[in-house]
């Protein structure tokens, strides 16, 4: 069975603060080179930032154990947010990704979740123990 691509999102903008987007002005829009591009299939997360130096970054799904957006008072004027995605990383310690600045973080933590939630219920016909 394939993945199948249930979002993608191209990160809009990012939360600097006013003077990070000043300087950011004034080195001709850097900011905005290394922007992330998230992925959600059926299967996992793929998370790809970076200019220079390219990153990809996947999260299975079935090993997601929470999902927290949060939005400070500057991001809620730009409409952006950010989304932690917190997941199981075999028996090391937790592994955190942390998508910035995408819009609407509510509801693409629901995305998630929600794939999440397909993942980790059984397929198949229910079964009786006796």
């Amino acid at each position: 069975m394939s993945e199948t691509t249930i979002l993608t999102i191209r990160q809009s903008r990012r939360s600097y603060g006013i003077g990070g987007m000043l300087l950011g002005v004034l080195l001709l829009g850097l900011p905005f080179l290394g922007r992330q591009r998230i992925t959600l299939t059926d299967e996992r997360i793929i998370v790809e930032s970076g200019f220079w130096n390219k990153l990809r970054d996947d999260v299975e799904v079935f090993r997601i154990r929470d999902v927290v957006s949060s939005r400070s008072l500057f991001q809620r004027l730009l409409g952006i947010g950010d989304v932690v995605v917190k997941a199981a990383e075999g028996r090391g310690p937790e592994e955190v990704v942390v998508l910035k600045g995408i819009p609407d973080p509510v509801g693409v933590s629901e995305t998630i979740r929600t794939a999440w939630n397909r993942s980790a219920r059984p397929r198949g016909p229910a079964m009786s123990v006796d």
